[in-house]
């Protein structure tokens, strides 16, 4: 499972190479020919993979709907990552987050990457509604929210709230407004 933007290329971290970043990132380096970079994974990738292997051993359909390793088009380096926080919870709603290492900041990557994960997990027919959180100073990633539709819809102390509706078209309301 593969994913490629006009400058990216995403693909999803499976229990394999979550245990590689786990146990030695630079295997992961090694095996993808990539430079390394100190920064990348970040802190809360590694405090997220130990969970996420689990529920990958537990449930091989959860692929897709934890983290995923974004590289330039190319495949020659580490842009960051972007991933859901699990499956559908029983609204249909999924929560999307991203990170980008500080040298690839300010290049559009994350608006990108956040585009492609969207219209990938819409395609999933229990997936209703994509939520997003992010600290009410961290403007670049509000802007990333609403630059790909995302509302804001509520706000917990310092942490804004943002979400996006699945795109519904119904049959019969198109065939009205053709009358």
């Amino acid at each position: 499972m593969e994913l490629k933007t006009e400058r990216l290329q995403l693909f999803p971290i499976t229990l394999d190479l979550s245990q590689t970043l786990m146990k030695n990132s630079l295997a992961f380096y090694y095996k993808y020919q990539l430079p390394w970079n100190k920064n990348w994974p970040h802190d809360g990738l590694k405090a997220l993979l130990p969970m996420y292997a689990e529920r990958l051993e537990n449930n091989p359909d959860e692929i897709g709907f934890g983290p995923w390793v974004m590289l330039d088009k190319a495949g020659e380096h580490v842009i960051g990552d972007i991933g859901f926080k699990g499956r559908p919870d029983d609204n249909g709603n999924v929560e999307i987050g991203y990170h980008v290492v500080a040298s690839e900041r300010n290049f559009g990557f994350a608006s990108e990457a956040v585009s492609a994960l969207c219209q990938w997990a819409f395609k999933e027919k229990k997936v209703e509604g994509i939520e997003a959180q992010c600290d009410k100073n961290n403007i670049p990633s509000q802007k990333v929210l609403i630059n790909n539709g995302f509302n804001h819809t509520g706000r917990s102390q310092d942490i804004l709230v943002f979400k996006k509706e699945k795109a519904v078209h119904k049959k019969e309301d198109s065939f009205k407004e053709g009358k």
